[in-house]
């Protein structure tokens, strides 16, 4: 089995000690090398620089994105 990771970037956010941590994507580690799956855009910071981090991923955390609940439904009458 190949080791899976969460793909992330720290944000520096004004007025916080610590960063902000944004889940890019997954990465799987198999025989022929690493393959990674973005699911957003990481951004530059203010350097123009982007820097990614892997750390291992056993699977337990669900994807936020995916783990949303349904929306209700969307009222498209018009009143006159």
């Amino acid at each position: 089995m190949s080791k899976r990771f969460s793909v992330v970037q720290a944000k520096e956010v004004p007025g916080r000690d610590k960063p902000v941590w944004l889940r890019h994507g997954i990465a799987f580690e198999g025989d022929k090398g690493i393959s990674i799956k973005l699911e957003s855009l990481p951004l530059p910071n203010k350097d123009g620089e982007i820097w990614l981090k892997l750390f291992e991923d056993d699977g337990s955390r669900q994807n936020p994105q995916h783990a949303a609940p349904a929306a209700a439904p969307l009222d498209d009458s018009i009143p006159f």
